[in-house]
């Protein structure tokens, strides 16, 4: 009974840190919606909306109507793709996506100009999204996990941004234009496909960037 105790504790703290970390500190004392219904009772207060889990094949458009929404989570439903009006929500800082279904984002996404932090792990993405090439306030870019194989060169249109994970995805090289990102703190190009000399070619492109690699292997470069 004790270790059952321990081990729900130890999610909920789990949880509870992830979203402190990701919730921007300016929404502190916001009323945090975990359902759509309450929501709609109240469109214009809703700042923050989670809906994690809530087996969603398309993407709510009622959501289109919280116009002060500044932080949504659609983490881990069944969403295939994000329609073109995500540009109505013009005040959203923090978009989370995570464990979906999507392999395409709208252009209209580069609308969303007050966004700082994007999440898409776990998607089906095989091309890096030219749409996030114009969110120019964009700080931290979660791509794990999805089977992009090419890094776009205007990645360097992304300047603000201090941290990127691309993670567990089939890319070779990284352009080197990303020595221009003079902004990232942090890299994050675990299980990728890219050499010894690659890793070394980013690393002297990055100096001041924690970079973090897979071990090295004799995998047949």
């Amino acid at each position: 009974m004790y270790k059952l105790r321990f081990i729900y504790l130890f999610v909920v703290f789990i949880s509870t840190s992830y979203n402190a970390q990701v919730i921007p500190s300016s929404l502190d004392t916001c009323y945090r919606y975990n359902s759509l219904e309450e929501a709609k009772d109240n469109p214009k207060n809703v700042r923050i909306l989670t809906l994690e889990k809530e087996k969603l094949a398309k993407f709510p458009k009622a959501i289109f109507k919280f116009e002060n929404l500044v932080y949504l989570d659609l983490t881990k439903n069944k969403l295939k793709e994000i329609p073109s009006e995500i540009n109505k929500l013009k005040n959203l800082e923090v978009l989370v996506l995570n464990k979906n279904n999507i392999s395409i984002l709208p252009d209209s996404l580069k609308g969303l100009k007050k966004l700082t932090k994007l999440y898409l792990s776990k998607n089906e993405l095989t091309t890096f999204p030219f749409s996030l090439l114009d969110l120019t306030s964009l700080e931290k870019l979660i791509l794990n996990q999805n089977l992009i194989t090419v890094i776009p060169f205007a990645i360097q249109e992304l300047n603000k941004l201090n941290y990127l994970d691309l993670w567990d995805n089939d890319i070779s090289s990284l352009p080197e234009s990303i020595k221009k990102l003079n902004n990232l703190k942090e890299l994050d190009v675990r299980i990728t496909r890219l050499s010894p000399t690659e890793k070394e070619k980013i690393s002297k492109l990055l100096p001041n960037t924690t970079i973090h690699y897979s071990n090295s292997c004799n995998c047949g470069y």
